[in-house]
């Protein structure tokens, strides 16, 4: 029989922290929601495999291989049996050694993810695992890269611009569960959705909509603890640009706005949760197995003839001065991604990883992968319920889709990769599926 266990502790960073994400340096000046780490640990037979969210905003890979390493020198657990998740939180920090937090916060961040793996490994109780999916009432995940008219690719081209003419692919809403009940303990909600958790912005720590995810469902479901892993995401968000947008800068209720917004797609999420509670198919006992596969990829060197202008833009664009030129989202993306080029080796590493469980799988990516990260090896191995997470035990940047490099647009031109990418990655993955599926 399976085991399971949950633990969670709060690892809400002091104020006057480094806020990460955007092209502008934020300094957090309170707090709207603490940040968690939540940590699952599954156990069958001699295997166990922990998965572990934080709500930070990211983690490079080396520093999530400290991490894991960390923990299996403390615990016992190989450290390709633990994947590690930052859940992108626009309003959190960046983990670990490199992040820009201070030397007493990130020993105390490092201690805490051992103890939040211990607590999880000290509350394994024989566990009943079911599984089920439902498409959320209302669609809260849309695509955000657009074709526009004049044949340019747009990311976020703004609510109702009569200039958009079709979106670039299509986002899914569904919502996947996997149901661990526990005689004698609380049961456990793993739940998968993927969007970006960029909806509220400010200087506040908050988890955004998966905290409501999380708060939402063991409010509904008492006894139930819930860990929320966040999906493919590289190339969707919450907005609708059919409709008007939720607020605008010039509102003086915003941030209360975005707030609000966020409540609602955390409640919509929930309420799918709740809906198939107690309708899941029981899933049978199997093996439990684990991969970390560190992948290298071609770097992505177009425009190293602008290194030197790129440099010298990226500097103001850092200290926040005026610039000669005006630059859009994704021609500051690119300056800064060519700024850095001197830093970048030729091949870059980009982890792939796999824990499963029966007929449970999550496939991880070390980066912001584009929504197909998750579909084609899901589509290519069918007998598995498949889960997918971005960031996974890395982040190393956006992982577009082989055809986003022929279309252009924010992610293709900022990505530190090639289109190569796409296939090399998602066939490890596919391979990973299917050799779990073999034992």
């Amino acid at each position: 029989m399976f085991q399971a266990g949950f633990a969670r502790v709060d690892v809400t960073p002091q104020l006057g922290t480094v806020l990460t994400g955007y092209f502008s340096l934020r300094i957090s000046d309170g707090v709207l929601d603490p940040i968690y780490l939540n940590a699952l640990a599954v156990k069958g037979g001699e295997e166990t495999v922990v998965i572990i969210t934080g709500d930070f905003m990211y983690m490079v890979e080396k520093d999530a291989t400290y991490y894991r390493n960390l923990i299996a020198e403390k615990v016992g657990i190989p450290a390709d049996h633990i994947l590690m998740q930052a859940i992108h939180q626009h309003t959190s920090t960046t983990a670990g050694p490199s992040g820009p937090t201070d030397a007493t916060y990130k020993a105390y961040l490092a201690a805490k993810y051992v103890d939040v793996v211990q607590m999880a490994l000290a509350d394994l109780q024989d566990a009943t695992l079911s599984i089920a999916s439902k498409e959320t009432a209302e669609p809260i995940s849309f695509v955000r890269r657009f074709r526009m008219k004049d044949g340019s690719v747009k990311t976020n081209p703004g609510s109702q611009n009569p200039e958009i003419d079709h979106p670039l692919g299509e986002a899914d809403n569904t919502v996947r569960l996997v149901k661990f009940e526990r005689e004698g303990a609380f049961d456990i909600a793993l739940v998968n959705f993927q969007t970006h958790p960029d909806v509220i912005s400010g200087n506040k720590f908050s988890a955004d909509w998966p905290g409501f995810v999380r708060r939402f469902t063991e409010k509904a479901l008492p006894e139930t603890h819930c860990i929320l892993v966040n999906g493919c995401q590289g190339d969707v968000n919450h907005i609708d640009v059919s409709k008007p947008p939720v607020a605008r800068k010039v509102d003086p209720d915003f941030y209360e706005k975005r707030y609000a917004n966020s409540q609602r797609m955390g409640r919509i999420i929930t309420d799918a949760v709740v809906a198939m509670w107690n309708e899941t198919e029981a899933i049978p006992e199997g093996k439990i197995s684990a991969k970390v596969e560190t992948l290298r990829v071609p770097s992505n060197t177009a425009g190293l003839e602008r290194l030197d202008e790129c440099r010298a833009l990226h500097k103001l664009i850092v200290e926040e001065k005026p610039l000669p030129v005006k630059l859009n989202m994704a021609e500051k993306g690119e300056v800064r991604r060519i700024a850095n080029m001197e830093n970048v080796t030729l091949v870059q590493k980009v982890p792939v990883s796999m824990v499963a469980f029966g007929k449970v799988a999550i496939i991880g990516y070390g980066g912001e992968p584009f929504t197909e990260y998750a579909d084609i090896p899901r589509a290519a191995v069918p007998e598995l319920f498949v889960l997918s997470a971005c960031l996974a035990n890395g982040g190393q940047g956006y992982l577009p889709s082989s055809g986003a490099f022929a279309e252009g647009g924010y992610e293709a031109r900022t990505t530190n990769f090639t289109e190569v990418t796409a296939p090399t990655l998602q066939n490890a993955a596919i391979d990973m599926l299917k050799e779990h599926l073999e034992k």
